[in-house]
């Protein structure tokens, strides 16, 4: 009976440290018919994971930029991000700014939907 009581409070204090929902964004591009790239970005508080499920190339790039760069803002508070993340893994970061835009690609070539973010980085760089 004590035991009962015991794992009901400890259940109950992991549902309320646990009531942050966090946010998931799947990026799935078909080209032709084929899968060109597919990923996961998954932020719950200050921990963003980057997750490449797949890509014709064997990699995911991507660019992060603050939420008040994209698009291709003149003001921006931080440098984008660049990084690349290989098939079937996945990169976490704790220090990415709040808010933030990412873009994620199967080439490192700014081209596409990613073109917005690449005229970003350009604004930004002295």
């Amino acid at each position: 009976m004590i035991m009962n009581k015991f794992i009901a409070s400890i259940c109950l204090l992991l549902c309320l440290t646990g009531c942050e929902r966090g946010r998931t964004v799947v990026v799935h591009a078909i080209a032709n018919g084929h899968d060109v790239v597919y990923s996961q970005v998954h932020v719950i508080g200050q921990l963003a994971t980057f997750r490449c499920l797949h890509s014709e190339s064997g990699q995911c790039h991507y660019t992060v930029v603050a939420d008040d760069c994209a698009p291709a803002s003149t003001a921006c508070p931080s440098p984008p991000k660049r990084f690349t993340v290989g098939e079937g893994n996945t990169m976490s970061f704790t220090s990415l700014p709040s808010g933030f835009r990412s873009c994620v690609a199967a080439t490192a070539a700014s081209d596409g939907d990613c073109a917005p973010f690449a005229a970003a980085m350009a604004s930004a760089s002295p």
